[in-house]
């Protein structure tokens, strides 16, 4: 790609060398004939045949070299511009258009491949296809316009015949040809520009879309990756907990179904030994319940266990900012964040869970999380402006798992599409009751 660019520059370069070597021979040719036809006291034959007084003949040459230095200046320095101003890059392509109708118009329109030197240029540095065409069409249009048959209905200069007619028709046929050789060759330099952009393109066109075929490849297996590495975290979480309710609950429940039995054994017996049996069954439950406790909290999330609940969401949505492209806007109306380290739980995986989902799922770019208060009820609101929910697609793992953790205390859960005329997204509620400061709940 670089060295295309390069020969691309370089075809670009030379199209400007053979401009300037023909406005320098328009200017001399028409200059020094103009010159020679003065000294040679032949000027009153010649203007009885052009018709008309010719402009001085410095004009052409002052003008023409004039337009050409900030039009080759533009050319060049387009290639310093900063990317994305827009604004500016359609002032330097309207300048450009405007110094080569005016380097036309300087040469009475002797010569027109300043239009196609242009076009050329502005097609290789314009971004937008929209901008190509426009580009395309007018210089098209003003290549069609600046023949010199028909500009000369509209504006009266003497021909370039007229001056070549004061020589012989031997240095006539030699300027002529040596104007043919230079504009075949400008013509044969744009050609060849232009077929090495557009194969350029189109290899580039290919190159990007093999990338992206390749991409949306390693997305799927990335995708097939991610959901067994979920797949096999739940399994060693399931077998985790298995262990933990086989090595603390199983143990717990033998012991007191096997003290409760003997007290009830004991109960007519021995009321006194059956009552520290019953008490020996309380505290091993106790024990039990507290080793269940310390089982939980061993799921706690890391950034509960570290920061404050309040802070550690807005740190959660901060980092999820940063990671992702989706932007996040958070509103806590709930006062005092102050709970139970269960309920701080669960809402704060409500919360990861929403974001997660609207951005994996959704492709959400724009996410809304509000905390508010009604009353004892505490409302999580999560809504976003992605895909939505498919219709019939089943509940999946994360919406059953928030369901599960909110019902577990007494919450609820409630979500869907948003509403047709708020646009598309997807909305999720959860609704819970904290409880009361040192209030269990088992």
């Amino acid at each position: 790609m670089m060295k295309q660019d390069q020969i691309l520059r370089t075809l670009r370069g030379l199209m400007l060398a053979i401009n300037l070597v023909l406005v320098v021979y328009y200017s001399l040719l028409r200059g020094l004939t103009a010159l020679r036809i003065s000294g040679s006291f032949s000027a009153r034959d010649f203007l009885a045949s052009a018709k008309q007084v010719p402009a001085p003949p410095w004009q052409m040459a002052v003008l023409s070299l004039g337009l050409f230095v900030p039009l080759a200046a533009l050319i060049l320095g387009k290639d310093y511009l900063p990317p994305g101003r827009r604004g500016l890059r359609a002032a330097v392509f309207t300048a450009e258009i405007l110094l080569a109708a005016a380097e036309v118009t300087s040469l009475n329109f002797y010569y027109r491949g300043f239009f196609l030197m242009v076009l050329a240029d502005l097609v290789y540095t314009a971004q937008e296809k929209y901008g190509r065409a426009c580009i395309i069409a007018v210089l098209t249009v003003l290549y069609a316009l600046a023949d010199y048959s028909i500009a000369s209905v509209f504006f009266s200069e003497i021909p370039l015949s007229q001056y070549l007619s004061y020589y012989t028709e031997f240095y006539s046929s030699w300027f002529s040809g040596v104007e043919s050789l230079l504009t075949s060759l400008h013509v044969l330099l744009f050609v060849v520009f232009l077929v090495l952009l557009f194969l350029g393109q189109k290899a580039e066109n290919t190159r990007v879309h093999q990338l992206n075929a390749e991409l949306q490849e390693s997305y799927r297996q990335l995708q097939e990756y991610a959901d067994k590495t979920e797949h096999m975290a739940e399994l060693r979480e399931r077998n985790r907990l298995a262990r933990e309710i086989h090595d603390t609950l199983g143990h717990t429940l033998t012991g007191i179904i096997m003290t409760t039995d003997a007290s009830l054994i004991l109960m007519d017996a021995a009321p006194d030994q059956a009552r520290k049996q019953l008490q020996l069954a309380n505290q091993t439950a106790r024990e039990g319940l507290n080793d269940v406790r310390r089982s939980i909290n061993a799921l706690r999330p890391d950034a509960l266990e570290h920061t404050d609940f309040a802070e550690a969401l807005e740190n959660t949505i901060e980092k999820f900012c940063l990671t992702t492209a989706a932007k996040v806007t958070y509103t806590q109306n709930a006062g005092n964040l102050d709970f139970a380290p269960d309920e701080e739980e669960a809402i704060y995986r409500v919360i990861q869970e929403s974001l997660t989902n609207a951005v994996r799922h959704g492709h959400a770019r724009n996410i809304e999380v509000r905390l508010d208060r009604f009353g004892e009820t505490l409302t999580i609101t999560v809504r976003d402006d992605g895909e939505g929910m498919a219709p019939g697609k089943p509940e999946g793992f994360g919406l059953r798992h928030m369901r599960e953790r909110l019902e577990l205390l007494h919450g609820s859960l409630e979500y869907g599409n948003r509403p047709p005329e708020e646009g598309p997204g997807f909305a999720l509620t959860a609704r819970l009751q904290p409880r009361q400061k040192g209030e269990e709940n088992i």
